[in-house]
């Protein structure tokens, strides 16, 4: 019976990180995707996936996007902070800008790809999560 019990905590324990994994990968997505869509996405224009996203925001203006480490950091005119909790890890952020050369004729979007587990537990939760947003404008 005690085995049982233990299990099921467990069981409980593993769907509480993967609930806090999953709230905090919609709260980064919606964070960046916010940004993105109302900004110019300055690329890199290279072969996708890169590890950096670029984009000009017209309010608070030059903005990077990177993984450092464990944590996703977002660099604002030069001041770097992290937008992620210290209670997930991401293992992958990886970003497939397209639409943003000169005259290319395509929507400008950056597709989104993530990766991460919940931190400092044994009952470790991970999940895989992908988006895409479109600029509201076109930029070329």
């Amino acid at each position: 019976m005690g085995g049982v019990f233990i299990s099921s905590l467990d069981l409980q324990r593993r769907a509480f990180n993967l609930q806090q994994a999953v709230e905090n990968a919609g709260f980064i997505l919606e964070f960046m995707t916010k940004e993105i869509r109302v900004s110019q996405i300055v690329g890199p224009a290279s072969d996708c996936p890169v590890n950096t996203l670029s984009i000009t925001h017209p309010v608070n203006g030059s903005i990077t996007y990177a993984l450092s480490g464990n944590a996703v950091h977002r660099i604002v005119n030069g001041t770097d902070s992290v937008i992620s909790s210290n209670t997930v890890e991401f293992t992958r952020l990886e970003f497939c800008p397209s639409g943003i050369s000169v005259d290319d004729q395509r929507q400008p979007h950056v597709t989104i790809i993530a990766s991460l587990r919940s931190a400092k537990t044994r009952q470790q939760a991970t999940i895989d999560i992908q988006t895409t947003v479109s600029q509201r404008f076109l930029s070329n």
